[in-house]
């Protein structure tokens, strides 16, 4: 299903979603969203925190796992750096 609005921007570059938009994919206020500037123009969709809070865990764990154990980040860049 395809649906189109059409908004104004408003003077500080604001532009309000439709409350059929806002409805369709159950977005509240206070709620984040992402804009991402595609070919075909501005994309936005719902911002998924939980998502980006799992991909730093996940990046935490590859990181943790090689880290040199005992070391603090400081002690483990001045061993690198010998």
């Amino acid at each position: 299903m395809t649906l189109t609005v059409v908004s104004k921007i408003g003077p500080k570059g604001q532009i309000v979603l439709k409350k059929k938009l806002r409805e369709g994919l159950g977005l509240r206020e206070g709620e984040m969203v992402e804009a991402q500037l595609t070919r075909e123009g501005i994309l936005i969709k719902p911002f998924d925190a939980e998502k980006l809070i799992k991909s730093f865990d996940e990046l935490a764990a590859k990181v943790s796992a090689k880290w040199p154990k005992g070391l603090d980040s400081v002690e483990a860049v001045r061993r690198e750096r010998r």
